[in-house]
């Protein structure tokens, strides 16, 4: 009769601990079944953006009475001194004909369908001389050394739009909805000859969707400028 007993109670055991396994192997198997879940959704959110924006835009420098487009730049690295006035026209062309930059921004953009859904941002892109790249986008106006590079570039931000005649940088606090961040300036900070590589400055267009979720630029809106160091 014990002999019964004993068995009665290892095989009550041996269930419990099947019971339990198979607790821990649906556990794990909703685990997966969720992690999977995220990821194809993950992926779904990527195979569903699509960047249908318009905007053509570029850094310009006015030459002869045209406009011409700028892709690289050079400049001598001297702690506070100033690399360039960067500024942008609606445009991907070679070269643009037109009386000034806000004539040529106030014909384009009113043939752009919903244009004032879209802002205009920048990205800095550099290596510096542990390794580590730097690779930031500017999306409003900061006190000059309160952006993450400030130990070697600092930045402007200006509104060459909405102002007529000389006109200082975009202060934080006067930045609003309005504002159309139409020009960057660069002045050497004094760390900037610990960097490395070609300084990529990038403008582009966006609206809600055109940042990926590190938080990194994926549209179609946009144009780099190279800006190598002048070793002269």
């Amino acid at each position: 009769m014990k002999k019964l007993i004993y068995l009665f109670i290892i095989l009550l055991i041996l269930s419990g601990c099947n019971n339990l396994n198979n607790n821990k192997l649906e556990s794990k198997k909703d685990i997966i079944l969720e992690k999977d879940k995220e990821e194809t959704k993950k992926e779904e959110v990527k195979e569903s953006y699509q960047d249908n924006n318009p905007i053509k835009i570029g850094f310009y420098q006015s030459k002869n009475g045209k406009f011409i487009k700028m892709n690289s730049f050079k400049s001598k690295v001297e702690s506070f001194k100033e690399i360039g006035i960067f500024s942008m026209l609606l445009s991907s062309d070679e070269e643009v004909i037109g009386t000034s930059r806000k004539q040529i921004y106030s014909e384009v953009s009113k043939n752009i369908p919903n244009f004032s859904n879209y802002k205009i941002g920048y990205n800095l892109k550099f290596t510096v001389e542990d390794g580590s790249i730097v690779d930031e986008n500017i999306l409003k106006p900061l006190t000059y050394n309160s952006y993450p590079f400030n130990n070697y570039i600092y930045v402007w931000l200006y509104d060459d739009i909405n102002t007529t005649g000389w006109h200082s940088h975009i202060e934080e606090a006067d930045y609003n909805q309005d504002s159309v961040l139409s020009s960057i300036k660069l002045m050497w900070a004094p760390n900037g000859k610990e960097i490395i590589s070609n300084i990529e400055l990038t403008i582009f267009t966006y609206d809600l969707d055109d940042f990926d979720e590190l938080g990194k630029y994926r549209g179609i809106s946009k144009h780099t400028i190279i800006i190598e160091k002048d070793l002269e």
